[in-house]
């Protein structure tokens, strides 16, 4: 269980980080970010700030608590409930036919759609097998050259997961002519 708990970590380290300098990189960044909270939530630009606040601070805290290897346990919590409420506001906007582009990562024109959502629980998933397998207590040692595969193994991960936009459109039907 060892290699699971490293392996979900390094994902959601990963994919937390890549999320967190995606949206804070730049003020431009950030706006753009509120822009799309206020969209998919249905709400008021001041709103819209708080709660795009909400999820940098929460993005930030997760980043922090996987990273720390005491409050691991409480990160993988973290990031289950922050991924919950995104899916939560993904399928609202979803149902009402909210469009607006997702942010999740940076600059993006596709609008959010339904893999995002599976994207969310997928992650979930990740971080509610890894909270359970640290309730044994603590993990046995990994050794070097498995902690290295995983490595790799959760890098892949996180490219996959973070490009799943460019993958997909990879996918999408064109039109003849084109």
């Amino acid at each position: 269980m060892s290699y699971v708990i490293l392996g979900c970590r390094l994902v959601l380290l990963g994919i937390f980080l890549t999320s967190l300098v995606g949206k804070v990189r730049s003020r431009q960044a950030f706006r753009e970010f509120v822009t799309a909270t206020a969209t998919l939530l249905a709400v008021a630009p001041g709103p819209a700030r708080r709660f795009a606040a909400l999820a940098v601070a929460a993005e930030a805290a997760i980043v922090v608590l996987i990273g720390v290897p005491a409050t691991v346990p409480a990160g993988f919590a973290l990031s289950a409930v922050t991924l919950g409420g995104f899916g939560y506001a993904l399928v609202r906007a979803l149902r009402q036919e909210r469009a607006a582009p997702c942010r999740c990562f940076g600059p993006s024109a596709t609008p959010v759609g339904r893999r995002h959502v599976i994207r969310n629980l997928v992650l979930i998933v990740a971080a509610a097998t890894a909270l359970g397998a640290t309730a044994g207590g603590v993990p046995q040692a990994v050794e070097i050259p498995g902690a290295v595969i995983t490595g790799v193994a959760a890098l892949v991960c996180v490219v996959l997961i973070v490009r799943l936009d460019d993958i997909a459109e990879l996918f999408r039907p064109t039109v003849a002519g084109r």
